[in-house]
């Protein structure tokens, strides 16, 4: 069982993660939209582009997905190392 500040610990530390993941996040959101309307770039590499990032976001809330549904009746999740 960990102690107080172990747990405090991990929770500071997990918050600044998600701070600089939600920083990147916002960054990379950013750069694409400025890519898809930069009008000296040609449409078919936009279409491209736009198809690419939809399917690895799909692709990424399929696996998201299916990890939720096997953690259900993950026989060891109740084990300990």
């Amino acid at each position: 069982m960990p102690d107080q500040i172990s747990k405090s610990m991990t929770t500071v530390a997990w918050i600044l993660i998600s701070i600089i993941g939600i920083v990147v996040a916002a960054g990379a959101t950013y750069g694409v939209a400025m890519f898809l309307v930069t009008p000296g770039i040609a449409v078919w590499i936009k279409l491209l582009t736009a198809a690419g990032i939809v399917g690895f976001v799909l692709l990424m809330i399929v696996v998201i997905r299916d990890r939720m549904k096997e953690r259900k009746t993950d026989k060891y999740k109740d084990i300990e190392v």
